[in-house]
């Protein structure tokens, strides 16, 4: 997570005015690429307008902004994304939500945590319990995105394990390897139903499970249908 991101709770209002130039796309990958490399290029132009009159210094690194946006699972799979909150008066709470290819929900989830020392635990009990909720229904082939790198890279080998993530990492692998789970980093951006699933955990005091949109609250209903439609988020 970047402190250059923009913060996951940003209001349908910001997301609908990208989602203007960017409607027509979703449903034409000619089209959709032709706009986000026109914006680009636009971009690209005003910098270099901005060198020749000298305004900008040419030893300063400038990054472009990315259009971010949630993807589909490829045909036959469903993709899981998982979040953790942690607070620092010690709540803690995880949530994710199940999607198909359309991006129609199978399920959501949100669970408080308790006694937890860091935001990684948080993480890591999501990915466990959305695991464990697909297993217990018999789905398959799951593709898994969280927005913790931290996690990703411990469950790859490429980071050392902390011993209080042992025995929930081992549990997710167990899980993982009978469901055919693939787990991946995504931006914050593509996570942001998962991110509002898991704050409301904190506030909770059970595993909340829903199996219907029309159920879900309305912080997650809004980037739940912005996202069906492929409106993308803007990073800085």
């Amino acid at each position: 997570m970047t402190s250059n991101s923009i913060p996951v709770d940003v209001t349908v209002k910001d997301r609908v005015s990208l989602f203007v130039q960017s409607a027509l796309a979703v449903h034409n990958p000619k089209r959709r690429q032709h706009s986000i490399s026109s914006s680009q290029k636009l971009t690209l132009s005003w910098l270099t307008a901005l060198r020749q009159a000298g305004t900008v210094n040419d030893s300063l690194k400038i990054k472009l902004p990315k259009l971010i946006r949630w993807i589909c699972p490829p045909l036959g799979r469903l993709k899981l994304n998982i979040d953790g909150a942690f607070k620092p008066a010690g709540s803690a709470g995880g949530g994710g939500i199940l999607r198909d290819r359309n991006g129609d929900m199978s399920f959501a989830f949100s669970q408080a945590y308790h006694s937890l020392n860091s935001n990684l635990q948080s993480e890591a009990l999501a990915l466990r319990d959305g695991l464990k909720i697909c297993c217990s229904k018999g789905i398959q082939e799951v593709l898994v995105e969280t927005d913790s790198l931290n996690l990703v890279h411990i469950i790859s080998g490429q980071q050392t394990c902390p011993w209080d993530l042992l025995c929930i990492l081992q549990d997710v692998a167990i899980t993982a390897q009978q469901i055919k789970a693939e787990i991946k980093h995504v931006p914050r951006e593509a996570n942001q139903e998962a991110n509002c699933l898991a704050g409301l955990g904190c506030s909770s005091n059970k595993l909340t499970f829903r199996d219907s949109c029309t159920i879900l609250p309305l912080v997650v209903k809004g980037t739940y249908h912005l996202d069906k439609v492929g409106c993308p988020t803007l990073r800085l």
